[in-house]
Formats: C-alpha cells, structure tokens, sequence
C-alpha cells in the first residue's frame, strides 16, 4: 500500500533525539576522537590570553575547527563556520549540541593569528609521535622533495621590488641573495614568490618540502618557502628537521636532480647518510673525443693525468665559480698521439677544469650501485609524489587559503597531519581484531587469512603495509610468513 507524502511539521522540543545515536560507529571523526587528545592545546596557548574581559572560545573547540578545514577540505573559515550548524557529526565532534550557539568564522582566523606557528607545529610532532609509536616510521629512508602551491593574490596585481632595485644599484648582491629576494613582489601577498619549472608557466605562490618516510609514506616534515626559493637550498633545513622530529638519522636520503648540488653531497657525506640523489649524465662517458671522465685526479699531486700518462699541474683557482682549471704543456701535447681527439687548439695544451667539491659527487655517485640507486628513485615517486597528489586530491594542498608565509606554513602542518592521522587510523584498522578475543587457533588463523584476502583485493596497491601482516603472521611460525 502507498504510504501518505511526508509533511513536515516542525516539534518545539524533540525528546527522543540524540546526537551521540546520530553519528554512526563506523564514522572515522569517531575515531579521530578516540586517537587524538585536542585538549594539550589549552596548555599550550594558556599564556596567549589574559585574565580580565570576556571568556574565549574553548581552544581545544577551535583546534577542531582548524582541524575540519582540512580533513574535510573546505574552501575558507567563513564556508566552515556556515556549515558547522547543519553538519550533525561537526557538531559532535566539536562537542556542541543541536542548539548550542557556533563561532563565527572570525574566531577561527583570530586564534590562529595569536597562537602562531610553534602550536601548529607542535599538533604535527603529536600526531607524527603517535605514528612513530605505531610503528609505521622507521626513519631508515627519507624522501625529500617540493611542490608548489599558488598564492591566495592574482599574478596581475604586482609591483617591482623596490628594495632589490636600490640593492642592484649599490651593492651588487651576490648570487645567494638573488635567489632568495623575487623581482617583482605581488601587494597582496609580498610573501609569496614567483616559481616556475620546466616547461611549465610562472607560478605566484610558495613551496611545500616534505621529507617523507620510505616504510609507510609518514611525512616526517615540511619546510615552506616562496615559491622562487630553489629546492636544493632547503634541502638540508629539510632533512635536519625530520631527523629532530623523529630523532633517527637516516642511513640514506632520496631525492631527484633539482637536489644535485655540492654542497648537499658534502652535507651528505659528512653526516654519514648515504645519497641518492640523481646526477643526470654523472658518470657516463658520451664523447668518442677524451673528455673530463678520461682524465684521473691524483688528490696527493694535485694534478690530473691524462689517457697518455702525462700530467696537467694547476693551474688557478677561480674566486668566482669555484672552479680549478689544470693544463698540460703545450710541446707535451703537440707530440701526442691523441693531439687531434683531446686538443681543440694547439696553441695551448690540454685543460681540464675540476669544481671544487667534485669528489663529494664521485663520492654521492658511488654511495649505491645502479640498480638500488633505480629501485629507490623509482619509490620516490610512489612515496612523495603520492603524497603530494593525495594531499592535493583531498585537501585542498594546491592553493593556499591564507596569505603570507607563516600562514601558509600553517595550512602546511595541518595537511600533512591530517594525511599522517588517515594512515594511522588504516593501521589501527588493520589491527588483528581477535587479539583480545577468545578464539580456537585454527579460527584465528582462518580470519588471518580471510583478513588479509580482502586487504590484498581492496588495496593491492599498498603493498608496502605487508609488514603489518608480517607481524600478525609471526606467532604461528614460518608455514604463513609465504604470504
């Protein structure tokens, strides 16, 4: 029988409604709540506020807030603040009820103006902690690379850098100080950079460098920059801070050729980490005429020797590139057999120019062999690129909400402990549920097995999390570990 058409007659008062039956036991904001304690924010902000005038906005409620905008992607505080009223499990989650009163969006930009970044860095440590303590970081192997993020301004409104103008005319700044101040500076965000890669347009905006664990793709930290800042500048700032936040020195760092500098393998080489680093081209012999790989450096001498045995003593050091040029004599040349293959002129002999730091590169180039150097370039693309693109998938990582770059640092922290958090709710999921159940030994492993047949069909792709299983397995010996 058809049933009557619903007519909505709104009640004063709803006795048998209750916001807890309303969000479900599966709703993964039910297990945020269980794994995360938002409320180490009060002591942490404590000091911000004073003692008189009128009462603030639980922080801890706040947190959550900030913490929503991410997790759920919404465009600005303002979208959030609207919909925080009808988003029943928002309301649970903030610990509100159906009638209580919500910020307005205001709040949510206020508090994050006075606690400042050193809060939002300490709730990515805290939940990077918690991912460490899961065993889903084991620091072995860092990831490390960049993605750029357009700036919350038009690329239209810009204006010329002034300071850089007047600094050009009267000190000549050096080559550092050029990378590091743009040109041009946008007026609504004069933080922000111009940034611009291979083959693709001008980008207003910053730089995002994460250091990403090899185990289970962990962010282990973020450095944000302009965008007009150069990778292999923030490489070590990078790899320095992910040691700091999980206090295990990686024994080798991974990351693509934007990275393949001097100074980076030197840092490499003195701090004992193994490099990874691609050098396109290092190392390989492409000219049937003698080129610089022909030649041998004797570090003892100082001098190079040439495929026929003969020497080339130094020459001079450039103050300028840091490059040492070596040159053979002219008569020694011109008698060689080689002449018409080595020397392009004749009326000088042979040089060869060797960058000071040259032997870091050898050093970097012969830390692995060619296929593990393969194998691990290969996983860098599935570790950090994936992470990037989940972040920009997901949240919203691609366009910066705020302006300026402590707040773009902050939008930064919060995604990356947002995508950390989702990966250790997965773990805790996996966790064996018959650990704590009174099961016959051949059930258990039944639901081992049955466990993991629906893990490899529903994520096949991740098989990096075989270890978890690993662990499941290894009570009831080595018969199962074939999986």
């Amino acid at each position: 029988m058809l049933g009557k058409p619903n007519q909505l007659q709104p009640k004063l008062f709803y006795n048998s409604f209750s916001l807890e039956q309303r969000v479900h036991q599966d709703h993964p904001l039910r297990k945020i709540k269980e794994l995360i304690d938002f409320s180490f924010i009060r002591s942490e902000v404590k000091d911000l506020y004073g003692y008189n005038g009128n009462k603030s906005i639980d922080p801890t409620v706040i947190l959550k807030l900030m913490f929503l905008l991410f997790y759920e992607n919404v465009r600005s505080e303002r979208t959030l603040a609207d919909q925080l009223p009808v988003r029943l499990d928002w309301l649970w989650f903030c610990d509100y009820d159906i009638d209580d009163k919500t910020p307005n969006h205001s709040v949510i930009s206020k508090a994050r103006q006075r606690w400042g970044i050193d809060v939002f860095t300490k709730f990515f440590q805290n939940i990077l902690q918690q991912c460490i303590d899961a065993n889903l970081v084991d620091g072995d192997i860092i990831h490390i690379d960049s993605s750029t993020l357009k700036a919350n301004a038009s690329k239209d409104k810009i204006i010329p850098n002034l300071q850089l103008i007047s600094e050009d005319l009267y000190d000549q700044l050096d080559k550092n100080t050029q990378d590091s101040k743009p040109r041009k500076i946008s007026k609504t965000d004069p933080d922000a950079g111009f940034g611009k890669k291979k083959g693709s347009p001008a980008v207003l905006g910053y730089k995002d460098h994460r250091a990403v664990d090899d185990k289970h793709g962990i962010i282990t930290a973020t450095v944000t920059t302009a965008a007009n800042i150069k990778d292999d500048k923030v490489f070590k700032d990078t790899l320095e801070q992910s040691i700091s936040n999980t206090k295990t020195k990686p024994s080798t760092a991974v990351a693509d050729t934007g990275y393949s500098y001097e100074d980076n393998f030197k840092y490499l080489h003195d701090s004992d980490i193994q490099s990874c680093i691609s050098q396109r081209g290092f190392g390989n012999i492409t000219c049937q005429d003698f080129s610089r790989d022909h030649f041998t450096y004797d570090a003892d001498s100082d001098s190079f020797i040439c495929p026929a045995g003969q020497i080339l003593n130094r020459l001079t050091l450039s103050q300028n590139d840091g490059v040492i040029k070596y040159r053979a004599e002219r008569q020694i040349c011109q008698s060689c057999e080689y002449l018409s293959k080595c020397v392009r002129s004749t009326k000088n002999g042979r040089v060869v120019s060797r960058k000071i730091g040259i032997d870091y590169r050898h050093w970097a180039y012969n830390c692995l062999s060619k296929e593990k150097r393969r194998s691990l370039l290969v996983r860098r693309k599935h570790k950090i690129e994936g992470s990037f693109a989940d972040a920009a998938n997901n949240h919203g990582f691609k366009r910066v909400r705020f302006r300026g770059i402590e707040k773009a640092s902050i939008q930064n922290l919060m995604i990356a402990a947002v995508q950390n958090l989702r990966k250790l709710i997965k773990a805790n999921a996996l966790k064996p549920a018959f650990s704590t159940a009174n099961l016959a030994p051949h059930k258990t492993i039944s639901a081992i097995l049955s466990r993991l047949l629906h893990y490899r069909v529903a994520s096949i792709a991740n098989l990096s999390e075989y270890s978890i299983f690993k662990e499941l397995f290894q009570p009831f010996g080595p018969k199962l570990l074939f999986l």
